[in-house]
């Protein structure tokens, strides 16, 4: 059974304490446009863990919470490419 909405809620406080200052970082793999796409990929790979309501809270809530916090304010990526990069991860159930 996937997680839901609370697990969801869960993971974001998780994430957003472990991030610390990995987005501000120069020495962080997570640091510049192309870390924060890195990620991004990665909480996005962790959505299939989720059920449809919990990778909605996740995707919604992320990049507020997580990311421009861990960015100290100043993000580099818009919402729209967080949340592209982050969609992109997400498994197709046939």
């Amino acid at each position: 059974m996937k997680s839901g909405i609370t697990e969801a809620r869960e993971y974001l406080s998780k994430m957003r304490n472990a991030i610390g200052d990995h987005l501000i970082n120069p020495n962080s793999i997570y640091y510049g446009k192309d870390g924060n796409l890195r990620l991004a990929r990665e909480c996005g790979y962790a959505l299939n863990d989720f059920n449809t309501e919990g990778q909605q809270e996740i995707l919604h809530s992320s990049y507020g919470s997580i990311y421009v916090i861990g960015c100290n304010l100043k993000p580099i990526l818009d919402a729209k490419q967080w949340i592209t990069e982050m969609s992109k991860q997400i498994k197709q159930v046939a």
